[in-house]
């Protein structure tokens, strides 16, 4: 919806609220009625005007080393049509590499093959914030590295319907893959508040204080 977008795994047991706009991601337990934010800014505190009675402005965090991150994007050719589009078949590779200063040193890789088409579904995002993903703090106001992007290949992305994720370690082994698969596609209308936070949720600073009174 906009600049905001809505997860929902485990059958809604666990949310995360995307929020291109306030530049961070909520993650949302209903069940004990808390959520912990994310920040994508690195040290930056976003400002009383932009953030709603609902939500809890940002606090500085601490700056670690540099976070490399290397994107290549290559396109087979291969097309399909898939709930009436046109499908494009994509392979998309990220390499991560840090600093030894950096919050949590590592090195890693993970390969992404899909079939994607050429819709957003309302979903507009600065791109480059995707990388903030890859490390998010324990807690706000946590360790924070400085992410250097680059990207290689001028193949375009999309939304996949179909994709396979490839984790690799520092060695190059397989660690683990997922592959996840659109079974279902509406454009339906939802409603602002299902891309927010409910008014009577509290906020916690880590994971194990947001999931401390769920019993799965």
């Amino acid at each position: 919806k906009g600049k905001r977008k809505r997860t929902e795994i485990m059958n809604g047991q666990m949310i995360t609220v995307t929020q291109c706009d306030l530049r961070r991601d909520l993650q949302i337990n209903p069940t004990a009625k808390t959520y912990m934010v994310s920040p994508y800014d690195d040290g930056e505190v976003i400002s009383n005007e932009k953030v709603s009675a609902t939500q809890t402005k940002s606090v500085k965090t601490t700056k670690g080393g540099t976070m490399y991150i290397t994107t290549t994007n290559k396109d087979t050719g291969e097309r399909r049509q898939m709930f009436g589009f046109n499908a494009r078949h994509i392979i998309q590779t990220i390499e991560m590499e840090s600093t030894p200063d950096s919050c949590n040193p590592m090195k890693s890789k993970m390969e992404i093959d899909a079939w994607v088409i050429d819709e957003t579904f309302g979903f507009d995002c600065d791109r480059t914030q995707d990388y903030q993903s890859f490390q998010r703090p324990q807690a706000t106001g946590g360790c924070r590295d400085k992410i250097v992007p680059k990207t290689i290949g001028t193949a375009k992305s999309g939304y996949p319907l179909i994709q396979k994720m490839t984790f690799f370690d520092d060695k190059g082994s397989v660690q683990s893959t997922m592959t996840q698969e659109v079974l279902e596609l509406s454009k339906a209308t939802l409603d602002a508040s299902l891309f927010d936070v409910p008014g009577d949720y509290r906020q916690v600073k880590d994971s194990s204080e947001m999931y401390a009174a769920t019993s799965w």
